[in-house]
């Protein structure tokens, strides 16, 4: 990923976590209130939560530009849950000793 793709991609995974965080901590929140607060659709709201769900060693590999030319936010939202799922969905072998715990 260029510098500024890492930067958004930075700030897009602090954003779920934080968004996550937040719907976890009341159960009467919803996706509209970040999106109404952040001033996004509630699809946007969702797509980024998907980035709070990326196994951790494929977050290091985008913030150390580790993955191919042309991977940026958008191409690692709405991937699988499991870890190893995600790097067979990017067509991608994960890192030796990643075993997706």
């Amino acid at each position: 990923m260029p510098a500024r793709a890492r930067e958004v991609f930075a700030g897009a995974i602090v954003d779920a976590h934080r968004w996550l965080d937040e719907l976890l901590s009341d159960p009467t929140t919803s996706i509209a209130a970040p999106a109404d607060r952040e001033c996004k659709s509630e699809r946007s709201i969702r797509m980024t939560l998907s980035l709070a769900f990326l196994g951790p060693e494929l977050v290091k590999a985008a913030i150390n530009s580790k993955l191919p030319r042309g991977f940026n936010t958008t191409r690692l939202v709405d991937l699988p849950m499991l870890w190893p799922e995600q790097w067979s969905a990017l067509c991608l072998q994960p890192p030796i000793g990643d075993h997706g715990a």
